[in-house]
């Protein structure tokens, strides 16, 4: 077993004889025990171990078992015990075993270790950086929402806040992402509300403050969480319902299975999201100097850009209603505006609100990128973002939803956008195909080959039931060559179905001919060939119902003298029907709604942006976008 140690190796390296090297390596027990067992060991046991095996306990990593599982069973003495034997510079064995149950999400461990007696271990300030970081932002790290409200209510906020507030904003950074808003607004309330004026003013700060040992601020980290908001969730009619009309004393009490619930928590989260948000960008507009708080001004504009391209449209909002003059920066590398960049990422909540703007949404979209490509010209590339087509079933409706991208851009800009060339003298039509032709040939075989599968399938019902019609059940009389089970009802209704099957088999026939001999150009993948493949699925799922249909009842008339050997036919005949519903209704259904449902972009031309007082276009050269490359751009392209 591994915990033979280094020693036992040694000797078996050194001895010659095998014998002696097993002897030597022999088995502890009580080492690299399992959690069940460690909860059976006695202290007297383990001190036994210990002082046998005294390398056991400094080679033990502290994040590893057996102490971490000693943790995790809430065996506090065994902890303590452990950790004695252990080496580690500066700190004591408490707040170790408090840094490990925190991190484990052990709230009884750490209600335990951190009562009254014994606060000092939350109540210690560590540097900046620390390895053993504050037991809150340990648990908060771990994404233990229970044990981080636990510590954050014993954590003194000068704790947090020492050497600028490093460990508040680890902590806002965990909050925020792992959804602990309610930990995130109490933070800033104190922060805001301490009696320190220094610390008090620091809220500015601590929502955009980006460290080197961190990827990100609060700002930034919440722009790429459009999750949060309401924006992002369809909740559909019934739940939108619930949702406005929500009354949220009296849901607090009803059960979990009739929604309520969740739909409640979905709103409270929502409404602390909007509040937070509110208070980021207040405290975005508090800072005015651009030389001194350049960096902090940086981490705004790229926390913007982030929302931009996570299609965040409150945090898109929100930021320019308080301060609209970020409304024509731009990317420093391409050149393009917010618009433009919504556009290249595909994000249309964030297109939307071009219809909100006045007569600045004309400047914003003619404006020119470093290529001199339009607005239009941008659109004509494909996304560079992957998961932008990957949740559309199909090439087909991948093509289709890039046509409706480039037709309602086309619909927004002027004949002189539509005809201007780039840099590389191509006009926006012809940036279009030939970006988009190696996906119309890849829509082109997805509908070959889907028409081609259901057309064999087609072909072969009309062939069975056309053949079914000569070869009636019953047979005929051979005297007056008239189905002998002429006036039964099932025979009857065999007649029918058996003819319906047929009919619309080589109506779908004909449908997936037409789909397979198209000239499949850009804009037949808008509405004509998907139309022909709804047309063509839902009449061969017709066809195959009535084709179960007619073999039930031709069962049903033949057996007419035992009946009872038919009923539990009956339910089989569903089975084929049910499967072709599970398999293929979801890509039916992704076709309907992308041809004929809810529209994509939304021409709502409310004003959202409160307009401040004074003129916007006189201002704009003093708009910060984060660095002197960028601020050019502004310039040059306001220019134009």
């Amino acid at each position: 077993m591994p915990g033979s140690s280094a020693s036992s190796s040694g000797q078996a390296a050194a001895s010659s004889s095998g014998q002696a090297a097993a002897s030597s390596s022999r088995l502890v027990p009580g080492q690299n025990c399992e959690c069940s067992q460690l909860e059976s060991i006695g202290l007297v046991d383990l001190e036994n171990i210990m002082n046998r095996r005294q390398n056991a306990t400094t080679r033990i990593d502290v994040f590893e078992s057996p102490l971490q599982k000693a943790c995790t069973c809430s065996q506090l003495e065994i902890v303590k015990l452990q950790l004695q034997e252990m080496t580690w510079p500066n700190q004591t064995s408490e707040s170790l075993a408090v840094d490990i149950a925190a991190g484990n999400g052990d709230l009884v461990t750490v209600k335990n270790l951190c009562n009254e007696k014994n606060l000092g271990l939350v109540s210690e300030k560590r540097p900046a950086g620390c390895k053993l970081a504050v037991p809150v932002v340990r648990a908060s790290n771990a994404g233990h929402k229970k044990v981080t409200r636990h510590l954050f209510d014993l954590t003194p906020l000068d704790v947090l806040m020492h050497e600028d507030g490093y460990w508040a904003t680890c902590l806002l950074l965990d909050a925020i992402f792992y959804g602990f808003l309610d930990i995130v607004l109490e933070l800033f309330e104190k922060v805001r509300k301490d009696v320190d004026p220094v610390v008090s003013k620091k809220v500015p700060y601590l929502a955009a403050t980006n460290y080197s040992s961190q990827r990100s601020s609060p700002l930034r980290l919440l722009a790429l969480k459009p999750d949060l908001f309401r924006s992002h969730d369809d909740l559909g009619l019934w739940k939108s319902l619930v949702y406005t009309c929500l009354f949220w004393m009296s849901v607090k009490a009803l059960p979990k299975w009739f929604g309520f619930k969740q739909i409640y928590e979905l709103k409270d989260k929502h409404l602390k999201a909007d509040t937070l948000l509110r208070l980021m960008c207040k405290s975005a507009k508090e800072i005015r100097d651009p030389v001194n708080d350049k960096s902090w001004r940086d981490m705004i504009y790229e926390a913007l850009l982030e929302a931009v391209e996570n299609g965040n449209k409150e945090f898109f909002i929100e930021i320019i209603k308080y301060n609209p003059q970020l409304l024509w920066i731009f990317e420093a590398v391409s050149g393009r505006n917010l618009f433009q960049l919504a556009v290249v990422f595909r994000k249309e909540k964030i297109f939307n609100l071009i219809h909100g703007l006045d007569n600045r949404k004309v400047a914003l979209l003619r404006s020119l990128d470093k290529d001199n490509n339009n607005i239009l010209h941008i659109v004509a590339y494909l996304s560079p973002r992957p998961d932008h087509l990957s949740k559309i079933s199909g090439s087909a409706l991948k093509m289709q939803r890039e046509i409706r991208w480039y037709m309602e851009v086309k619909s927004l800009v002027s004949e002189r956008e539509v005809v201007q060339k780039n840099n590389e003298k191509m006009t926006p039509r012809q940036v279009f195909e030939v970006s988009h032709e190696p996906l119309r040939k890849e829509g082109e075989e997805w509908m070959k080959y889907t028409a081609t599968a259901c057309s064999f399938v087609a072909a072969l019902i009309a062939t069975v039931t056309f053949q079914a019609i000569f070869t009636v059940p019953g047979g005929y009389d051979e005297t007056l060559g008239k189905p002998l089970l002429l006036r039964d009802l099932h025979f009857t209704a065999f007649i029918i179905s058996d003819s319906l099957a047929f009919f619309t088999s080589c109506t779908s026939v004909l449908i997936f001919l037409s789909i397979l001999t198209a000239r499949y150009s850009f804009d037949d993948f808008i509405v004509s060939l998907p139309r022909k493949m709804i047309f063509g699925l839902a009449i061969l799922f017709f066809s195959i119902a009535s084709l179960l249909v007619g073999f039930i009842t031709a069962l049903s008339s033949t057996m007419r003298q035992k009946p009872t050997l038919v009923v539990p036919m009956k339910p089989l005949a569903a089975l084929p029907v049910l499967l072709f519903l599970m398999l293929q209704y979801p890509l039916l259904k992704e076709m309907i709604s992308s041809t004929y449902g809810k529209r994509l972009f939304h021409r709502d031309t409310k004003s959202w942006l409160e307009l401040p007082g004074q003129d916007q276009h006189a201002n704009v050269t003093s708009v910060y976008v984060g660095s002197s490359h960028s601020q050019h751009s502004v310039n040059s392209h306001r220019s134009q």
